[in-house]
């Protein structure tokens, strides 16, 4: 029984992707080596531009960062446009 197992196994770890071709003929990805220009750019989009062009992963913090506290104004604005019209804007409490 182990070794009907064993032969199980081998066939479909080492002979199974063998026969599948799902990646064949597919280019190598181009390198992500694009510079933003900095010369016609001032203030935030300098500071974001020149974060891009130096590390991208800290420009992938700063963006995620940014995009939780624009989240964050938008439903604070929403919230208080609700309230300011009579709705009420609280937590829902789920009864089963």
């Amino acid at each position: 029984m182990k070794r009907l197992f064993a032969i199980i196994v081998n066939l479909y770890l080492f002979t199974l992707p063998s026969l599948l071709w799902a990646g064949e003929g597919l280019d190598v990805p181009e390198a992500l080596d694009k510079k933003i220009p900095l010369e016609a750019l001032s203030g935030l989009n300098l500071f974001f531009a020149k974060t891009y062009n130096e590390n991208l992963w800290t420009y992938a913090i700063y963006c995620t960062v940014l995009m939780g506290v624009v989240g964050m104004v938008i439903a604070l604005g929403t919230d208080v446009i609700l309230k300011a019209i009579g709705m009420e804007t609280h937590k829902i409490e789920h009864k089963e």
